[in-house]
């Protein structure tokens, strides 16, 4: 049993777990990471074994609690979140996995959404669950297990999600969150908050194969168990709670708690997380409950899979010179470049980038064949116009964004930015200028642990409300946009737009070819 007050927040990324142990203040004292690979055994297939997840969980927390020297007693409470793990891992009947589980990032399942765009239609699967077919959700993902693999399905007992499968191993519970449930897509049905039986029967899929009831976010799952206790260095008995899909738990992370609050974390993926009190759909957008106020609050999201790691890749391939520069003095290679694009004129001299370096692209593009492209090359350029046409090119995407959720409607009355290519003054300038809105920078915000670490003291009843994150936060830095700026910035950004147009059968005939 426990008797403190300190939590631990542990968030399953898809290259990493990372855990914090934090105290009521939100005081961060330790804070652990452990870093693993996705498996990539065809094109468009992307796969990963929940034990690799469950093992960097108990690592993560054993360390955050040695690092920490707080004694197991005193640590309240437990939440995990985690990535979108697509399909859900199938288990068997002794909940043991059948095959890895299918990622947000696996694309297989095109022969599955043309099923359902024949047999079911995507107005109806709308109408019901708020979203679109693609191979993103979790649902398609589903269905191809049960076309294409036969024999595991037959075996299949229950989908299980990456958090949850973690908080089994953990406690003997089985559980599902309302995110999670909402993320899989098309069977459940976002009016109810609840699972479709419509959708489920139509897509021949059984109710069975998801736990009967749905957790918030916030409710304690049960007590870590004497398997669990041994691996991790809690004590039996201490809470665990349900957590949610990373990304929104990144967005509670830092304030995002009102109507109209945009949270967008600028990591390897950047994810745009639109917050509502009031269903505002549109099937450009992701849509599902949000991890604090399940039942009343939404969800919506659009992002760049690739944005940061556009910019990885350069640094990689193209500014290896910058990097040998800041190796010899001690200092970011992002730096360095940010430092040469500084330089370039706005718009990067008629350069003009598509931050898309994966085939195929999620909301609000839905677009299975679109590529990055450098339009405008020329003689003149050099290495700093293209770092900053890169950074330009992320930030019109950030803008088609949010005029999609715009256009539904959805207000916005405050942007967030968090993770690490927001810790570029340069970008988050670009950003401003190019979208026209004034945006809040919080340095070193730990992401999704530290909003599991609030889930767990509000599901414990260590902490009183959601809105003490606003007391754990400092605001490092408020951007405002130069309006002279976003006039011209605006012709690049219509000019932007146009390319994905022009391009859109080439982008075709290079899939056909390959």
């Amino acid at each position: 049993m426990t008797d403190g007050s300190y939590l631990i927040g542990t968030d399953i990324g898809t290259l990493g777990t990372k855990a914090v142990l934090v105290d009521p203040s939100g005081r961060i004292l330790s804070s652990t990471f452990e870093e693993y690979d996705v498996l990539t055994p065809k094109p468009l297939w992307a796969e990963q074994w929940p034990e690799v997840w469950f093992n960097a969980v108990c690592k993560t927390i054993r360390s955050a609690i040695e690092q920490s020297h707080v004694a197991p007693r005193e640590i309240a409470g437990v939440c995990i979140s985690g990535l979108y793990g697509g399909s859900g891992i199938p288990c068997d009947n002794e909940i043991k996995p059948i095959r890895p589980c299918l990622i947000w990032m696996d694309r297989r399942a095109g022969d599955e959404v043309a099923w359902v765009r024949k047999n079911i239609g995507e107005k109806k699967l709308f109408k019901v669950t708020g979203n679109t077919v693609d191979p993103y959700y979790g649902f398609t993902k589903m269905l191809w297990i049960k076309f294409k693999e036969p024999k595991a399905w037959k075996k299949l007992y229950q989908f299980v999600t990456p958090n949850a499968y973690c908080i089994y191993k953990l406690t003997g519970k089985l559980s599902v969150d309302y995110s999670s449930a909402g993320n899989y897509g098309g069977i459940f049905d976002i009016h109810k908050r609840r699972w479709s039986d419509t959708m489920l029967e139509d897509m021949g899929i059984s109710r069975n194969l998801f736990p009967e009831k749905i957790l918030a976010s916030k409710d304690i799952v049960g007590g870590v168990n004497e398997e669990g206790a041994k691996l991790t260095g809690l004590n039996m008995g201490t809470p665990v709670c349900a957590g949610g899909i990373d990304a929104p738990v990144s967005a509670l992370s830092v304030g995002a708690l009102k109507d109209g609050d945009l949270a967008s974390m600028l990591g390897t993926s950047m994810c745009n997380g639109f917050i509502q009190d009031t269903l505002r759909l549109s099937p450009k957008l992701v849509n599902y409950p949000y991890v604090a106020f399940d039942t009343k609050k939404l969800y919506s999201f659009a992002g760049i899979t690739t944005a940061g790691a556009c910019v990885r890749y350069f640094r990689d391939q193209l500014g290896k010179t910058e990097v040998s520069i800041a190796r010899e003095k001690n200092v970011s290679a992002y730096k360095i470049l940010d430092e040469e694009a500084e330089k370039i004129p706005l718009g990067s001299e008629q350069l003009i980038f598509l931050p898309h370096m994966m085939i195929g692209e999620r909301a609000p593009w839905w677009d299975p064949f679109v590529r990055s492209c450098l339009i405008g090359l020329t003689l003149h350029h050099t290495t700093a116009h293209i770092f900053r046409a890169f950074l330009e090119g992320i930030s019109y995407a950030f803008r088609y964004s949010i005029e999609t959720a715009l256009e539904t409607g959805i207000p916005l009355r405050r942007t967030i930015l968090v993770n690490g290519g927001a810790k570029s003054k340069l970008w988050r300038t670009i950003l401003t200028d190019v979208t026209g809105l004034s945006m809040i920078y919080i340095a070193g915000a730990p992401g999704a642990p530290l909003g599991d670490a609030l889930l767990a003291g509000v599901g414990t009843g260590t902490l009183e409300s959601y809105a003490v994150i606003d007391e754990w936060l400092e605001v490092t830095d408020t951007t405002s946009p130069n309006n002279k700026n976003k006039q011209r910035y605006d012709k690049y950004y219509r000019v932007f737009k146009k390319i994905y147009q022009t391009n859109e059968e080439i982008f075709k005939a290079l899939h056909k070819i390959t």
